[in-house]
């Protein structure tokens, strides 16, 4: 990749603070909006992004940690609440006896579903806001953008 002028350092360097503005305020935007809409199937935003972890097949406590980038310590409190409202069990690994499974229960199959049908629906929403090209542009984009860039 070449290196841009010194004129195209300044640009870029105003195109990334308001990348990052913009994604605060999409990011909050999104939240305020979840937020009610989530507590109606009895989770918040954190557990709903757990809960989806464990559905797509992490069922470790620390490779959730991992995948969230929070301590152990956090995610643990945050299972605890998945536990206490009958939507996750955790059992010994029978293939690993020192590791804890984390399983979605009957309720938490449910919930993740529902919840992630109606998480679903707003952020389509807010994409159909986007002409069809737009937003396909848009998605490839993003995409690029969250790659790591090793």
């Amino acid at each position: 990749m070449n290196k841009p002028l010194p004129s195209e350092r300044f640009k870029l360097a105003d195109q990334a603070a308001a990348f990052l503005r913009e994604m605060q305020g999409l990011h909050q935007s999104l939240f305020r909006q979840l937020v009610p809409v989530l507590e109606q199937h009895g989770i918040d935003p954190r557990l709903y992004f757990l809960l989806k972890h464990i559905e797509q097949g992490a069922i470790h406590p620390g490779a959730i940690a991992k995948a969230v980038h929070l301590p152990n310590s956090v995610v643990t409190r945050h299972l605890d609440q998945l536990v206490d409202r009958g939507l996750l069990e955790r059992s010994l690994d029978a293939e690993d006896s020192r590791r804890i499974k984390l399983t979605l229960t009957k309720d938490g199959v449910r919930v993740a579903r529902d919840a992630s049908r109606t998480v679903c629906n707003i952020v389509a929403a807010r994409l159909d806001r986007l002409p069809a090209a737009r937003r396909d542009a848009f998605l490839a984009a993003f995409s690029d953008l969250a790659r790591d860039g090793e």
